[in-house]
């Protein structure tokens, strides 16, 4: 009887079909970094990004042996996410020549490219990786042993105390102190035991530092904190502004009102949409009528992030800038303007519900818990707002947002 063998099949791959991998994983994951502190999307949004994230990966890998040469370029170029796209593939490969690489292009990447190594190192795992991180992190180069810090605590592997992360607090480079202390609100306060050099932070000038240094101090449970941003407030500081409208009920201090009406319209309706408060939604209603279109689409859209309820009525191309160049003229913004009416119709139906709450996000009451249904539906920046509120009242419910 004749045989018939079956055919022996190679396992290939197609490049130009792994380095569209690459280029989506790329762009996914600058996407998921601009998203981290969103006001519209929900954390249920970032798993799926980060799941579509994942399933590129798989392509990637599925290059194999070929991977290396197929992405090696990439570590160096000027792009952090391509950068990130490439050296997380080859972590994650598990070859050895692949790891070191990435860290060989650690030691003497620069800027943006160190920036994207280092988020790659972070999402890694360590197992191979570490030393090399821990040599870093105790290294002269700042931005270096910060990039370092920041993939350690990541990964959960760097104590409070840890002394090269608390020289990192004080270097000259505001921008390296800053990711510093977004370190340090990631690490355990529960082990903490070093005092924080907070003065100085506070009183450098740069508002990226102080943003990362109260960050910092509110993920610690610091008690000082609330009455510092009443302050701040105080001042008309916009950070302080914020942080009342987040942790406080800023619309107890007439102060904080007479404040906020300073700011741009649009900036205004931001600032009472996160206080959630229900006087902020009458308050919102009336500037739908504004006659700024920015300011009257952002009311409209600060109403929808307070009630969970859509008035959106009549899209409206921004006016054209005299000095506006030929792509601006070809590619003009539009806005949704609100439909007013109906927004004090639902206002009307539901007044008495709103008012018998404290603080609201989508439609949900979040002033102290999470259903199940509001943790589904309330967006990212919401829920960084609320975690800052428990960790101010001595318990931590979630971790702080990501270094990235």
């Amino acid at each position: 009887m004749a045989v018939v063998s079956p055919p022996r099949c190679r396992v290939r791959f197609i490049a130009d079909l792994a380095i569209t991998h690459g280029e989506e994983l790329a762009y996914l994951w600058g996407r998921r970094r601009g998203a981290i502190f969103s006001e519209t999307l929900t954390l249920r949004d970032l798993q799926d990004l980060q799941g579509r994230i994942e399933a590129h990966l798989q392509g990637m890998l599925a290059a194999d042996e070929g991977l290396l040469a197929l992405f090696d370029d990439w570590l160096c170029a000027d792009d952090r996410d391509e950068v990130f796209a490439a050296a997380w593939a080859f972590l994650r490969s598990g070859q050895r020549a692949a790891i070191a690489r990435v860290l060989d292009a650690f030691r003497k990447a620069e800027g943006p490219r160190l920036h994207g190594l280092g988020d790659a190192l972070g999402a890694a795992s360590q197992a191979h990786t570490e030393a090399a991180l821990r040599d870093a992190l105790t290294g002269a180069e700042p931005a270096r042993a910060v990039a370092a810090a920041a993939a350690l605590v990541t990964r959960q592997r760097l104590a409070p105390d840890d002394a090269a992360l608390h020289r990192l607090l004080e270097v000259a480079d505001a921008g390296v102190a800053a990711v510093a202390w977004q370190c340090v609100a990631l690490t355990d306060p529960a082990s903490a035991t070093r005092p924080l050099p907070y003065r100085t932070a506070l009183e450098a000038g740069d508002d990226a530092l102080r943003a990362a240094a109260i960050g910092a101090a509110i993920w610690r449970g610091e008690q000082w904190l609330p009455s510092f941003a009443s302050r701040l407030a105080a001042t008309g500081d916009t950070l302080g502004l914020g942080l009342c409208a987040a942790l406080e009920d800023a619309f107890s201090s007439a102060a904080w009102g007479d404040r906020i009406a300073a700011l741009p319209g649009p900036s205004r309706c931001a600032m009472l949409a996160r206080t959630g408060h229900p006087e902020a939604i009458e308050t919102i209603i009336g500037m739908m009528a504004d006659s700024n279109p920015l300011t009257a689409a952002a009311a409209g859209t600060a109403y929808t992030r307070l009630t969970g309820l859509d008035v959106a009525a009549q899209r409206h191309t921004l006016p054209i800038d005299a000095n506006a160049d030929e792509f601006e003229r070809e590619f003009v913004d539009d806005v949704w303007l609100p439909d007013q009416a109906r927004a004090r119709q639902q206002w009307t139906r539901n007044e008495a519900r709103w008012r018998s709450g404290r603080r609201w996000c989508r439609g949900h009451e979040i002033s102290s818990a999470l259903s199940t249904a509001a943790q589904a539906t309330i967006d990212l920046a919401a829920r960084w707002d609320f975690g800052m509120r428990a960790a101010l009242a001595g318990e931590r419910l979630m971790a702080p947002p990501p270094v990235i």
